[in-house]
């Protein structure tokens, strides 16, 4: 991949994000609840990701060509111009995904050693058999994938993870909680690790290491992480009457987070975030006056994903013609030699090489009038 179409690719892919983040918001206030909404997102992500690897072993359209009537030299200016940019913005890109990529591994190595550092718990000694009935009968508490609850004196706020199991921490002074406020927190846990969060949380993770330097992806990541929470607190609670006690419970642990922080940064937490807290109780408050949240319309997951999933088809085809060396002649660009020499192995022939302009000879002047400039007087003579 020449530096030209690096930046072509690294143009056209982020306004394709925004335009699939912004789809997914708007659909988002259409669902029937928070806990499809949260799917969504999950759904977004897989796209996003979808679209990368779409836009590097696929060809792309071409159907416009705005540099086709510029003259030699103002090409031959545009592509110097584009060449370094492109090479320039390379370096940058892989430098801060590199050290996004580094983050991510530690952190994930982190809450692994953590996670054996802590203690095994029966959750049946904290809360009655009737709650544990129930929560068996909502969740999946036994079989090959049941939950395994830890617990441990150096956390504060509870939260879950799902590596080869599915993982509840809570932390020791939670345990001495009356068992309703512990009921509250075992509800909120387990609808984040029935509702696939873990995953949606990795799914986020990649896409942030890959546009670490797309704002549109860190205002997702937020309401993505806002939108988690909001579903796990309908999970934990089931009358409006609960609300206050469960809102005085998410207060507890934030009291406590204040004067014992976490020393391990932890996926999923249940009170982390101030703004976040916030927004929670507000809207808790909101459900306990209205005793519901109404939409004017309300599509239901499927239909809400199929409809992501279209517009995403169509966002697919925004592709910005930045790369001057484009061929006019052809509609879609050669496959990428990757997938090309994959498919040729297969015996599939695919157009692989970009048809044949007089443009494509800028290169070869740019990298003439380079060596030229390069020469020394004494070799001209």
């Amino acid at each position: 991949m020449s530096s030209t179409q690096f930046l072509e690719l690294l143009v056209s892919l982020t306004v394709q994000v925004s335009f699939v983040i912004i789809a997914t918001h708007w659909l988002g206030r259409l669902v029937e609840s928070e806990r499809v909404q949260s799917r969504l997102w999950t759904v977004c992500y897989g796209i996003l990701l979808s679209l990368i690897l779409g836009s590097v072993l696929l060809p792309h359209p071409r159907f416009l060509n705005p540099w086709n009537q510029l003259s030699t030299n103002h090409a031959s200016t545009l592509l110097s111009i584009e060449m370094q940019m492109g090479r320039f913005l390379f370096w940058i890109w892989l430098g801060g995904t590199v050290l996004s990529l580094m983050v991510f591994l530690f952190r994930a190595w982190q809450v692994n050693r953590f996670l054996k550092s802590c203690q095994p718990v029966e959750i049946s000694e904290y809360i009655s058999t009737e709650a544990l009935d129930e929560l068996s009968q909502k969740f999946k508490l036994s079989g090959k994938q049941q939950v395994r609850f830890l617990t441990t004196t150096h956390l504060s706020s509870p939260f879950c993870s799902q590596l080869h199991y599915p993982y509840i921490i809570i932390p020791e002074y939670l345990l001495d909680f009356e068992p309703q406020k512990f009921n509250f927190i075992i509800r909120h846990e387990l609808e984040h690790l029935q509702t696939g969060h873990p995953l949606q949380l990795f799914l986020q993770r990649l896409v942030e290491v890959i546009f670490w330097f797309h704002p549109m992806v860190w205002w997702a990541s937020q309401q993505s992480a806002l939108c988690r929470e909001f579903a796990c607190d309908e999970a934990a609670i089931q009358t409006p009457q609960e609300i206050a006690q469960y809102l005085r419970t998410l207060l507890t642990i934030i009291e406590y987070g204040a004067t014992q922080p976490d020393e391990t940064h932890t996926p999923l937490a249940f009170g982390r975030g101030q703004s976040m807290i916030a927004s929670r109780a507000r809207r808790l408050t909101q459900i306990a006056q209205n005793h519901k949240t109404d939409h004017r319309i309300s599509l239901s997951g499927s239909l809400a994903s199929v409809s992501l999933v279209l517009a995403t088809l169509l966002t697919a085809f925004i592709w910005l013609p930045v790369d001057v060396l484009a061929s006019p002649r052809a509609n879609w660009s050669p496959w990428p030699t990757w997938s090309a020499d994959a498919l040729h192995d297969f015996g599939v022939s695919v157009h692989d090489f970009e048809t044949y302009n007089g443009r494509m000879e800028l290169h070869e002047l740019l990298q003439h009038n380079s060596t030229r400039h390069n020469v020394s007087p004494d070799v001209t003579r």
